[in-house]
């Protein structure tokens, strides 16, 4: 009897070679499916870089905008000239010497701001000039007083003029700067004049308090006149010096 030897079926060749080949190639499947995600995201990685670096290449530099200069105050100019008008420099305008010296009211509901103040000397005739200009409603009035020590307005300190006399004319019928226009036109020059003549040596103005401003002149005589002027409204004082305080009643 004879016994039948069983051997395991054995698979095809071309089956055994298919399996390994299959998984092989699902192996190089994945790696290439790694290797191009790996790419894709690097080059993902590269595109956004290079967005942003033309982005910034292209895009203008915001700089940050200049601050703007602090704005100047608006500054007031003096409006004086400081010399007298060519009119004024001639006596044909001025009454007789004392002409004033006994005072004068102020035109009613006056309302005048100094503008301009100007000296000047007359030495071919023997005198000296304050004018003092206003702008406004009405027409100034004035007072005159020698003394040995003048006061100024308001606050009362002492003013100190040289010369021989002490002359002090205050104005009334003024006002004092206000509004903004008034403050366009008001004086805002010195105050004190060294003129070193004969007749007036040192003048100073005492600018509106309230309703008055007030002329303080060291002067080398006490022959002097106070009158005014339109066209534009003026306050002039005259001082001669000794000898045309002498010549000099009558001359006009």
């Amino acid at each position: 009897m004879r016994h039948r030897v069983s051997h395991p079926a054995t698979a095809p060749a071309s089956v055994l070679l298919t399996v390994p080949l299959v998984v092989s190639l699902l192996a190089l499947l994945g790696l290439g499916a790694c290797s191009t995600q790996a790419a894709g995201s690097a080059g993902s990685r590269q595109d956004a870089t290079t967005s942003a670096s033309a982005s910034s290449a292209t895009s203008p530099t915001t700089s940050p905008a200049p601050a703007s200069p602090p704005v100047a105050a608006a500054s007031q100019v003096p409006t004086t000239t400081g010399v007298l008008t060519q009119k004024e420099q001639g006596s044909q305008v001025a009454p007789s010497w004392g002409s004033g010296s006994q005072g004068q009211d102020a035109a009613e509901d006056s309302a005048l701001v100094i503008t301009d103040v100007r000296v000047g000397s007359h030495d071919d005739e023997g005198y000296d000039r304050i004018v003092i200009e206003l702008a406004g409603n009405g027409a100034p009035g004035w007072s005159a007083l020698w003394t040995d020590q003048a006061y100024s307005l308001g606050k009362g300190d002492p003013i100190a003029v040289s010369g021989d006399y002490t002359l002090v004319v205050t104005g009334t019928g003024a006002t004092m700067p206000t509004t903004p226009e008034q403050q366009e036109l008001a004086y805002t020059g010195t105050t004190r004049f060294d003129m070193d003549a004969k007749g007036i040596e040192q003048a100073h103005v005492n600018l509106t308090v309230e309703d008055q401003f007030q002329v303080v002149l060291g002067t080398g005589s006490q022959t002097y006149r106070v009158f005014t002027l339109s066209s534009p409204t003026r306050l002039v004082i005259d001082v001669a010096d000794d000898a045309a305080g002498e010549l000099g009643d009558g001359e006009g």
